[in-house]
């Protein structure tokens, strides 16, 4: 009978703060709280958040020779920021990493945008999400992901949407001697499995709603159609490698991921998440 799937074997000149749990695990959420240097007085605190792959078969993150995809999600906290400023997906943040494990160290960096937002007198949060490239583990065996230094891209706004300022790029050097995020495990099963889509890409966006495209390719049995998750929940079911989401709420950050599904309900893992932001109304 068959299974589920198939084994074969302010610009910155302020002070952000907070503080989250340190912490590594198998699977699911794990977290790390940083602290940075960003030029003389200026210091960042940054919470990261990332979602570890669940999709192995003999208690391990990731089958043999499957690519990894981690979720990031990075929250500051400000202080005496500058009121009246509006930041969103127009600014960017990169926060770089080491993978260390069998095959030695690579070098790798999670792209963030930010989610929009109007900063008041009280400052934040300030939000930021995205996620790590594929991540290739091989051969099996453990791989520990080390963060290391954080890149902002700020671009202010004014409330209404004209720049407050140039854009700023700056480093931002780790220091502490902490910086173990999560320990992911490649295990030595392989497990067959509808293709997972890729390519996934935004074609269109409106304040209420967001069109969306893949590319996806048939395994041993025919596809009948995919699933399309918005903020970790299934919101559709589509037969074309295309769909349109409504109902969205107008100036605000989703990731969205979609999967394969086949004649014989064998599902795909997840696609690499895609994060986006409708536009505020009247833009």
């Amino acid at each position: 009978m068959l299974g589920r799937r198939l084994v074969i074997g302010a610009t910155i000149a302020a002070v952000l703060s907070g503080g989250v749990a340190v912490g590594t695990a198998s699977a699911g959420t794990v977290g790390l709280g940083l602290d940075y240097t960003c030029g003389p007085g200026v210091v960042v605190h940054a919470d990261v958040t990332a979602v570890v792959p669940d999709e192995g078969m003999a208690g391990g993150n990731v089958p043999y020779l499957e690519s990894a995809y981690i979720d990031v999600d990075v929250t500051f906290t400000l202080h005496r920021a500058p009121a009246g400023v509006r930041i969103d997906g127009d600014s960017t943040a990169s926060l770089a990493a080491t993978v260390v494990g069998p095959a030695g160290t690579t070098a790798t960096a999670a792209a963030l945008s930010f989610a929009p937002i109007l900063l008041t007198s009280s400052g934040g949060p300030v939000k930021a999400a995205g996620g790590f490239p594929q991540l290739g583990l091989y051969p099996a065996g453990d791989y520990a992901i080390h963060l290391g230094d954080l890149t902002l891209s700020l671009r202010p706004e004014r409330a209404d949407g004209t720049p407050a300022g140039t854009a700023t790029t700056v480093t931002c050097r780790h220091s502490g001697p902490n910086d173990l995020l999560t320990v992911v495990k490649s295990e030595s099963s392989i497990i067959e499995h509808p293709v997972r889509p890729s390519q996934l890409q935004v074609t269109a966006v409106t304040p209420t709603s967001v069109s969306l495209s893949w590319y996806s390719t048939s395994w041993w049995f025919p596809t009948i159609g995919y699933d399309v998750f918005l903020d970790g929940v299934k919101v559709a079911f589509v037969t074309d490698k295309q769909a349109t989401l409504t109902g969205l709420s107008p100036d605000t950050q989703h990731r969205v991921k979609v999967t394969t599904k086949d004649s014989y309900g064998f599902s795909s893992p997840k696609s690499q998440g895609l994060v986006f932001a409708t536009p505020p109304r009247g833009r």
